[in-house]
This record gives structure tokens, sequence and C-alpha cells, in this order.
């Protein structure tokens, strides 16, 4: 009968077979799971509650991303009832067996995790600022990452169940790739779309017409998704081991907590720039009025530049609605309701033969000029008496 001593050797001095890290592991990943759920349930409470517009196609994919999230979240603890994040001398070739069945099944889910992440923050990309080829290549790199690799992971054993059974039968099928090279470049794949991904906001930000602050201030919201890649790279170290120790049970361990991690700090990252509405309400509910000008001070709604010289500098706002003439500054003007960065001022309605294309539009207070466009103009006039 073949034991663990048979495939995986002698055990090394040294080792305490006592030790469990499989709490350790359970408490985070059950934590991070927890944070990513909240983040969701936040972003639809801002975007129904607070902006009180419609959920976009970007909100229900990461909503749905919550579900393979669960499938991992689930297999990464029944993996610790197998051994996983324990010595593989203190357990059975069995749970080496199972551990490694919910491994195969852990793979498939997390390719389709991944990209789906990836799609929703590119849609929400596209809802801001409208769709370019840079968010088509990122598509493209999303959609063709996952398939990739989930081919080249059905083909890489055979039959596929030598995937989990070649400890058992060792002459009962074979690995046409090398498991540990598969590895290694699906992660490496997954940064480098993640690192595009990442950058795609920031070329259009720097060329918005607003202070150099606001663009590090909004740049470094969609900046926030480098903590992603942080742990994308984390996971990559963990899983060099599994090229030089035969601890598989135990280097797996860490492998499995950072590829749980990693998801749910991207979907905490790709609900963050959604939340800036929610933010602004409960501060100003608990902070009144002067959070309320500090978020206005920030906002990129706030762009007109106060510039005032004593007592005898005067400051005035004026609008313009083309064909309408000037006024003062309505307080009530409406931004577009589904911008949460506050990145627009401008709102449009389309001619009834363009109801086809898509536009983003707010109806005017006095229901005038209902197919019209209308732009805000923002200016200051400085009146200075000798």
């Amino acid at each position: 009968m073949v034991t663990v001593t048979d495939i995986f050797g002698p055990q090394p001095p040294g080792i305490d077979l006592s030790d469990n890290e499989t709490p350790r592991i359970n408490a985070a990943v059950i934590a991070l799971y927890t944070i990513a759920v909240i983040a969701v349930l936040l972003r639809f409470i801002a975007r129904t509650r607070v902006q009180k517009v419609g959920l976009g196609i970007d909100d229900w994919l990461i909503a749905m991303c919550l579900i393979p999230l669960t499938a991992l979240l689930a297999a990464t603890i029944l993996a610790g009832k197998s051994g996983l994040g324990k010595h593989v001398w203190s357990g059975t070739l069995e749970d080496v067996v199972n551990m490694r069945k919910i491994l195969f099944a852990y793979i498939f889910i997390y390719l389709v995790l991944l990209p789906l992440i990836k799609i929703s923050i590119i849609l929400l990309y596209r809802r801001i600022f409208g769709m370019n080829w840079m968010m088509w290549v990122c598509l493209s790199l999303s959609i063709g990452y996952a398939a990739c690799c989930t081919i080249a992971f059905i083909c890489a054993c055979q039959p596929l169940s030598y995937f989990y059974t070649q400890f058992v039968h060792p002459s009962g099928g074979k690995c046409r790739i090398n498991l540990y090279g598969f590895y290694i470049g699906n992660a490496v794949s997954n940064v480098f779309t993640d690192v595009i991904t990442l950058l795609v906001p920031i070329p259009i930000v720097s060329r918005l017409q607003i202070r150099t602050m606001q663009k590090i201030l909004v740049s470094g919201i969609f900046l926030l998704g480098g903590f992603v890649t942080i742990a994308s790279i984390v996971r990559i170290y963990y899983m060099t081991f599994l090229a030089k120790d035969p601890d598989i049970t135990w280097v797996m361990g860490n492998v499995y907590l950072w590829s749980t991690i990693e998801p749910c700090i991207g979907i905490l990252c790709a609900c963050l720039p959604t939340l800036n509405a929610l933010l602004r309400r409960t501060t100003t509910l608990l902070f009144g009025s002067k959070a309320e000008r500090l978020f206005g001070s920030l906002s990129l709604s706030a762009s007109r530049k106060k510039r005032r010289n004593g007592a005898r500098g005067k400051i005035h706002s004026f609008q313009q609605l083309d064909g309408y003439g000037g006024s003062r500054t309505d307080p009530q003007v409406q931004l577009r309701p589904e911008d949460e960065i506050v990145l627009t001022t401008v709102s449009a309605h389309s001619d009834p033969n363009t109801y086809n294309k898509e536009t983003d539009s707010v109806k005017l207070a006095n229901g005038s000029a209902p197919f019209a466009i209308r732009v805000k103009h923002d200016f200051d006039w400085k009146e200075e008496h000798p």
C-alpha cells in the first residue's frame, strides 16, 4: 500500500506535526469575504438610495462575482478539513487526494471569477468615461486570459482525474504540461492584466480640465486597485515554494489564502469609486456643513476657482445656457446621476431619430428644450474699484 512517505519522502527533521495554519487561513478569508460582501451592499445603497439611479450592468456583474467568491471561500474551508495548512506527513494519502480534488474545482472557479471582476471594472470605466480603444484591449485581454487558461488547464492532464489521482495511481495517466509552470504563467498573466486595467483611467483623468490636486485625488481612487496587484505578487511568491518543497499541504495553505484574498480585494477596489456619493452623504450627516464644504473643495464638480482680494473684490458665478442667455448659477442644477465621481457637469437630450444611441441625460428643471444640449459654463468675474 502506497503511503505519504513513499510519495513525498521521509519527514524532515525539525518539523512539528502538530503545527496547524488552518484556523488562521479560515479567519483571514472569512474576514476579507465579509468586507467584500459589505462593499457590494454599500455600492447598491449608494446607487439606489443616495444617487437614486438604476443599477448598471457593472453593478449587477460585481454582485454576481459574489457567487464564485462564495464558492472559493467554501473550497478553502473544505480544503482545511483535508489537511490544508498542515504538514503532509500528519495526514494520509487520501487527505492529499481530497485536497487536490478541491484544488481542481478551485482553479476553474478562480479562472472565471478574476476576469469577471476585471470586466466589471472596465464597464464601470465605460459608464464614467465612455468606451475607448484601451478599454477594448483590456476587455479582450480579460476574456482571452479566462479562455486560454481554462483550455490549458483542461488539457493539462490526461485523463482530467489524473490531476488528483496521480499520487495514488502514478501510472494511471500523464500530465501534458508542467503544472508548476502553469501556475506561475497564470499568475504572471493575471498581474499583467491587473496593471493594464489599473492604468486605463489615468490618461483620461490627466486630460480633464481640472486642478492638479483634483486629478491626483481621482487617480488615487482608481489606483487603490494596486492592492490587488500586491496580493497577486504575494501569491506568486508563495507559489515558488511548490517547486522545491514536498510538504504540499503546508505550502498550499498560503497559496489558497492569497488566491482567495486577491478577488476579495478586487471586489472591494471595484466598489470604492462608486461609494463617493454615500461617503459624502454620511459625513455631511455626521459633521454637517464643514464636511460638505470639504467635499465641495475636493469634488470635481467644484472646479470653479474663487479668488478674493480683500473687501474690495467681488466674485460672481454665472451659468450660460446656449440660446437662453445668462443667469446666476442655479444651486439646484443636477449632475449626471450615474457619475459617482462627479466628473461631468454636461447634460444632453438626444434627437428622437437617435433614440437607439446611448446618451446621458438630465431633464431641465423647467421642462424646456427637451431635445437641446445644455452646457453649464462656470467662470469667475472679479471687480476691483480704485
